[in-house]
C-alpha cells in the first residue's frame, strides 16, 4: 500500500513538473514572440545621394520603398568619418574617444575592453545572430570579424558566378583588367613576393578607379553577399528564435565597380558636377586632406595636393562610377526586402539601414571622407518595421551612435546601460506628443595630433580643433585650440565661407561653443 502510495506521489510530482516546464516554454516563448526580428544593412561610403533624399536623377527605386515603409532622418551624422572609428561606435553604441579608435588598424576589443557588442549583447537576449560582408572594418576586428558578435558564424563568401569566375583582387572582372593584373601578379611572384607586398606590386602598376563590365550582380562581391543573407535568413528562421541578421555592403566604396546594366542608368554627359570646387574662405588648412585613398589609384595623378582639381573627365567618370554603385545596391536591398515580404516576417522584422559616413564628390576639391565637413559626417539613416510611422522623413539632428538603443526599444530588447546615444523611438511613433529634446549632432576627426570637434544643429556646423592629442576624457583647454570653424547652412549651403571670426555671428558662436564645450566635458561633469 505504501508502496502504490509512493509511486502515486511520484507520478504526480512528474506530472507537475511537466506541467511547470511546458508552461516556463509558453511563458519563454511568448516573451521570445515580443521580441523582434532586426535587418541591420549597413553601406560602406554611402552619402544620402539618393532619390528619397532630394535627388530625382537617382536611380533608387528599393531605397524609396524602404523609405516609404518608414522614417528617414535627413540630418544625421557619424561620429567619425572614416570605416573603423565609425563601425566601432556604431556596433558598442559609444563614441569614438569611449572605444579609442580613431583609425584603421585598432580593435576596441583591445583598446576598450570593457564594451560589447550589439549583436554580442542581443545574444544575451535570447537572439540568434550572424551577418555578412563588412560590419566591422576588416582591418580592425578581432578574428571571425568580432567573433563574439554572432552565435552563427560570419561568412565573407567568395562563390562568383562561374560564368566569370573569381574577381581579381576581389574588385575586377573585365577581361582586359584580369588579364594585365594577371600578368603583374605573376612578376610580382616571379620576384619573390607574397601577400601585401605582392599586392602592393600589383596596385602600383594597375588599379583603375572604376570599371564598367557587362556581368551578373555575382560576379562581384555585393551580389554575393545577398545570396548569402538569404540564405542566412532562412537559416536563422528555422531556429525559431528572434533574430539579427547584419548585411554590410561594400559599396560605393572605391573602387567603383558595378554591373554595365547600372552604368547604363545615367547619361554621364548630363551629371551634375560639384558646384564649389574652391576651398572656403577662412577655413584653416588642417580641415582638408588631399585625398590620398583616390590617389592610390593608378590611373589618379599622385601629385595633386590640397586645394588641387581632377581634371573634369574623370570627375564626371568618378562620379558616375557612384552613381552606379548606388543603384547596383539599390537592386541588392530590394532582394532582402522581397525575401521578407514572401516569408510574411516584414510585421516582426525592425529594419535599420545607415552609411558608415558621406563622401566627397569633388566640393572644396575634396574626395573620399576623411574631414569635417557635410559631405563626409551626413548619411542616410532610415528605420522601418512595427512601432515606426510610414513614408516620414525627419530633420531633427541626429547622430549613428543613436542606432544602438533605438533598435533595442524597438525590437523589445530591455535596454544596455553601455551606450552613448540616445533612443529615437519617441521621434518614430506617430504620437506628436512624444519628442526628444536634441538640437545638435556631433562628431569628429583628428588630423596628426590634432582632434576636430564640431556640433551640427538645423542651422549651422561649429568646429574646435584642439593640439596636443586632446581628447575629450581631458582637460578642456581653450588656450589648446588652433583653429575653429562656423558653417550656416541657410544661408550658404555650400560651406564657401568660415563665418567664425565674422562680427555678425558672434552670439551664435558664443552659444555654440558652449554646447560644444557641455558636450566635450559632460562625462567629467557626470
Amino acid at each position: 500500500m505504501k508502496i502504490t502510495k509512493y509511486l502515486g506521489f511520484i507520478a504526480c510530482l512528474a506530472l507537475f513538473t511537466c506541467k511547470a516546464q511546458q508552461t516556463s516554454t509558453l511563458l519563454d516563448s511568448q516573451m521570445d514572440s515580443s521580441k523582434k526580428n532586426i535587418l541591420f544593412i549597413a553601406v560602406d561610403d554611402l552619402k544620402p545621394l539618393l532619390s528619397n533624399y532630394g535627388h530625382p536623377e537617382m536611380v533608387t527605386p528599393n531605397f524609396d520603398r524602404l523609405a516609404e515603409m518608414g522614417v528617414s532622418f535627413t540630418n544625421a551624422h557619424v561620429q567619425y568619418a572614416v570605416c573603423g572609428p565609425s563601425r566601432a561606435s556604431v556596433m558598442t553604441g559609444t563614441n569614438p574617444d569611449r572605444t579609442k579608435v580613431w583609425d584603421l588598424h585598432t580593435d576596441f576589443r583591445e583598446s576598450a575592453p570593457d564594451l560589447i557588442s550589439m549583436p554580442e549583447y542581443l545574444i544575451s537576449q535570447g537572439y540568434e545572430t550572424t551577418a555578412v560582408g563588412k560590419i566591422y572594418h576588416k582591418g580592425s576586428s578581432s578574428p571571425g570579424h568580432d567573433g563574439k558578435s554572432w552565435s552563427q558564424p560570419h561568412r565573407l563568401p567568395k562563390n562568383y558566378d562561374p560564368k566569370y569566375g573569381a574577381a581579381a583582387f576581389e574588385y575586377y572582372q573585365d577581361p582586359d583588367n584580369k588579364k594585365q593584373l594577371a600578368s603583374l601578379k605573376a612578376k610580382g611572384e616571379a620576384k619573390g613576393l607574397k601577400g601585401g607586398k605582392l599586392r602592393s606590386y600589383v596596385f602600383k602598376r594597375l588599379k583603375p578607379s572604376t570599371e564598367n563590365a557587362d556581368v551578373s550582380d555575382e560576379a562581384y562581391q555585393d551580389g554575393l553577399y545577398t545570396q548569402t543573407a538569404l540564405k542566412q535568413l532562412a537559416d536563422l528562421e528555422a531556429t525559431g528564435k528572434p533574430w539579427f541578421l547584419g548585411v554590410g555592403y561594400q559599396k560605393p566604396h572605391l573602387p567603383f565597380v558595378a554591373p554595365k546594366k547600372y552604368w547604363d542608368l545615367y547619361d554621364r554627359d548630363k551629371i551634375e558636377l560639384a558646384k564649389f570646387q574652391e576651398l572656403a574662405e577662412g577655413t584653416p588648412k588642417l580641415a582638408y586632406h588631399s585625398f590620398g585613398e583616390l590617389r592610390a589609384f593608378s590611373d589618379i595623378d599622385s601629385n595633386l595636393n590640397i586645394g588641387d582639381k581632377l581634371p573634369e573627365a574623370k570627375q564626371r567618370e568618378l562620379i558616375h562610377g557612384y552613381m552606379a554603385c548606388v543603384s547596383y545596391i539599390d537592386a541588392q536591398i530590394g532582394k532582402l526586402l522581397d525575401a521578407l515580404e514572401t516569408k510574411g516576417i516584414l510585421d516582426d522584422t525592425i529594419i535599420v539601414l545607415w552609411g558608415d559616413h558621406g563622401w566627397h564628390l569633388g566640393d572644396h576639391t575634396e574626395w573620399c571622407k576623411h574631414s569635417n565637413f557635410e559631405q563626409a559626417t551626413r548619411i542616410p539613416f532610415m528605420f522601418s518595421g512595427p512601432g515606426v510611422s510610414k513614408n516620414k522623413k525627419l530633420d531633427n539632428p541626429v547622430n549613428l551612435v543613436d542606432l544602438f538603443p533605438t533598435v533595442f526599444e524597438l525590437a523589445n530588447v530591455p535596454q544596455s546601460n553601455q551606450t552613448d546615444g540616445k533612443s529615437l523611438v519617441p521621434l518614430l511613433d506617430n504620437n506628436p506628443a512624444t519628442t526628444l529634446s536634441m538640437d545638435y549632432a556631433y562628431h569628429q576627426y583628428a588630423r596628426g595630433k590634432r582632434m576636430g570637434y564640431s556640433i551640427r544643429t538645423d542651422h549651422y556646423r561649429y568646429t574646435e580643433w584642439h593640439d596636443n592629442d586632446y581628447r575629450s576624457y581631458k582637460a578642456y583647454d581653450g588656450n589648446n585650440i588652433v583653429g575653429r570653424e562656423l558653417y550656416d547652412y541657410k544661408n550658404d549651403p555650400l560651406e564657401t565661407i568660415n563665418w567664425v571670426n565674422d562680427a555678425k555671428y558672434k552670439t551664435v558662436v558664443t552659444e555654440l561653443k558652449a554646447k560644444l564645450k557641455s558636450h566635450l566635458t559632460k562625462k567629467q561633469n557626470q
